[in-house]
């Protein structure tokens, strides 16, 4: 079994004023049993992580130990590059979410949906409600 970790589960783990702060704290550390495998996450997750956090704090200690999370602890979580045939599934997924505003995904969501979809991923665990529908979830979202 493996299990993506979405950027808002970053966030809020190492945001302290971040309202799912507690719950990405428990969350995470469920993900520590052996029965739920790996922990991945991408450069895209990445990337959400560090712009959001540097814009919300403006606390570069919180973002260097946000990179070092997510780039340096492998015993935390692997780390892995989007390659193109990913991007490119990606594409096709947001062209075919944007025709449907009731559903609107962004470009890094079809990212993460596909890499989960090209990697055999169990799990996604998220706080954001849009991905319910589109693939297995573990969080605390509806």
């Amino acid at each position: 079994m493996t299990v993506f970790i979405d950027s808002n589960i970053i966030i809020a783990l190492l945001n302290s004023r971040d309202k799912n702060h507690s719950r990405a704290k428990e969350l995470l550390e469920e993900l520590k049993e052996p029965k739920f495998g790996m922990r991945i996450t991408n450069d895209y997750v990445l990337d959400e992580v560090v712009t959001t956090l540097w814009m919300h704090t403006h606390r570069k200690s919180i973002v260097n130990k946000a990179y070092k999370l997510l780039r340096h602890t492998p015993e935390f979580i692997r780390f892995e590059h989007t390659i193109p045939m990913i991007l490119n599934l990606a594409w096709e997924k947001w062209d075919l979410f944007a025709k449907w505003p009731e559903k609107p995904l962004s470009f890094t969501d079809c990212c993460i949906l596909s890499f989960i979809d090209k990697n055999d991923i169990t799990y996604l665990a998220t706080f954001d409600s849009d991905f319910s529908g589109l693939c297995n979830l573990m969080s605390g979202c509806p």
